[in-house]
């Protein structure tokens, strides 16, 4: 039974040698509170909410069928949260590259990572451009009340966020509320850097690639004689929701590609080009000169059979991808396991070291005979359980929301039949809890008080640049799309002169 989060949440259980974080709920941050005192002097601000709702379904962002539930109250920040949020992802990347690097050059600390060995496969294949990390986005739990946080999981190579958050965004300015905050206060988002910002990395990155293959990038050329890229997914339903993705198709064509949009499992290889056929938006029957990888590894394992072709293209170096396989070093959560690890801190420096202590929570694989099982079967309400390689919190089970009993039945078929991923027990952190007014379409929530929900709060890295955020927030102790969760929208606010 799943447990809604109180209006405040106890301090999490210390870590050897670290003081607790602070999860207690003391109130707003300044700029929500105001936005927030702007809505109850419209009497809860009805009509905004509803203008909000309408926008958002007549836009882009939607989710199994139904446009992705938002929070009509966005979380604001000022400049120097900002640049402490440019400063916690350019660290966090800086120690990923330097782990990439170590699992390339060192045999030895590669093997401690378990890894199907397709996944095996696939890393050791070539990838030509400099960048290993193009894109990333690090998800962490993040405390407004005393700027403590940790992380919880590192996603690489797809946008997941940003066009729900544009249209949140959009939504909200529809709204009463909104014109009267922004009427004392100057704002701005990170709509810009997170979709112009990635196509003007991924341009850079590809373009002196492409050059040394003797292709030019040129936005004044014609459609068809530009290079073409291909941003390759695979979705399982026979209506695929692209919005995200479409809208990136003519920001790309601005920079000089061609663009187009194709399901993975649909390309051919003819052992000299990779072919792109029916497209999901933009030009079918093309040769693709540059992909964009947004499909991630464990839906290549669901069809492996029918990914070959693309598999073989990107071994024979016939084309480009940004995101190349070597990000599932990153991407795969059981490198929370080892990035505590001797074999991890001893090529770090001791900055980056104290930054591991500090925001990596305890992990450990389940099965790890140095773990003390009886403690984590014993005090449930200190552990989540998760797989090793999944997304949007499937498979994830806070200790909190489970009975004793129950709990240790759950452990032990995660020992006995883990499935494809393997299951690893890490510290639970309670995220910190702010109010929240979600709008799912419900008619009561055109008119429901402001509600506790729990804050997960995600940095976009380009190419080691800060690219915005993606805060989600839900009523439950693991935060995601499947379990109720909204998108927030982030303002960025200083007052206006």
């Amino acid at each position: 039974m799943i447990t809604p989060l109180p209006t405040s949440s106890p301090a999490n259980v210390s870590r050897q040698g670290e003081a607790n974080v602070c999860t207690t709920f003391d109130g707003p941050h300044r700029y929500d509170q105001e936005y927030l005192t702007c809505v109850e002097a419209l009497h809860g601000d009805e009509a905004g909410r509803r203008r909000a709702w309408k926008a958002m379904e007549a836009g882009s962002a939607w989710y199994h069928g139904a446009p992705v539930a938002f929070d009509f109250l966005p979380r604001c920040y000022d400049a120097s949260e900002e640049e402490r949020f440019a400063a916690i992802a350019h660290t966090t990347y800086g120690i990923l590259r330097k782990v990439m690097e170590r699992y390339r050059t060192d045999p030895v600390y590669a093997a401690q990572f378990r890894f199907d060995p397709r996944v095996r496969e696939l890393l050791a294949l070539p990838d030509p451009l400099p960048e290993p990390l193009p894109m990333a986005r690090f998800d962490m739990l993040y405390h407004d009340s005393d700027g403590s946080f940790v992380f919880c999981e590192f996603n690489t190579d797809s946008s997941s966020g940003m066009n729900e958050t544009k249209e949140a965004l959009y939504a909200l300015e529809q709204a009463p509320s909104w014109q009267r905050f922004t009427q004392a206060y100057s704002v701005t988002n990170d709509v810009e850097r997170q979709f112009e910002g990635w196509v003007r990395h991924f341009t850079a990155l590809m373009k002196a690639a492409l050059a040394a293959r003797g292709v030019e990038l040129s936005p004044t050329a014609p459609l068809p004689k530009r290079p073409h890229l291909g941003i390759v997914v695979c979705l399982d339903s026979p209506q695929p929701e692209i919005g995200e993705l479409e809208a990136f198709v003519p920001l790309f064509n601005k920079a000089g590609f061609a663009c187009s949009v194709f399901d993975v499992r649909e390309l051919t290889f003819d052992g000299e080009t990779l072919w792109g056929n029916q497209a999901l938006a933009g030009p079918s029957n093309v040769a693709l000169d540059c992909l964009w990888r947004f499909c991630i590894v464990v839906d290549l394992l669901e069809h492996w059979d029918e990914v070959q072709n693309f598999i073989a293209a990107i071994a024979a170096e016939k084309v480009l991808m940004a995101g190349s396989f070597a990000t599932q070093i990153v991407h795969d959560k059981q490198l929370f396991a080892l990035l505590r690890q001797p074999a991890t801190l001893e090529f770090l420096t001791p900055e980056e070291q104290a930054f591991i202590t500090a925001h990596i929570p305890f992990t450990a694989f389940l099965d790890d005979p140095s773990l003390d099982l009886e403690a984590v079967r014993s005090h449930p309400e200190q552990w989540v359980l998760k797989p090793t390689d999944w997304y949007a919190s499937k498979n994830v089970t806070a200790g909190k929301e489970c009975s004793l009993p129950a709990w240790n039945q759950l452990i032990d078929q995660c020992l006995t039949n883990p499935g494809p991923s393997p299951y690893l027990v890490q510290e639970f952190v309670a995220p910190e809890v702010t109010p929240a007014i979600p709008l799912y379409g419900n008619p009561e929530d055109f008119t429901a008080s402001p509600q506790p929900f729990g804050n997960l709060l995600g940095l976009f890295s380009h190419c080691g640049d800060f690219g915005g955020t993606y805060l989600r927030q839900g009523p439950e102790q693991v935060i995601g799309s499947a379990r109720a969760g909204l998108v927030t929208p982030v303002l960025w606010v200083e007052p206006k002169a």
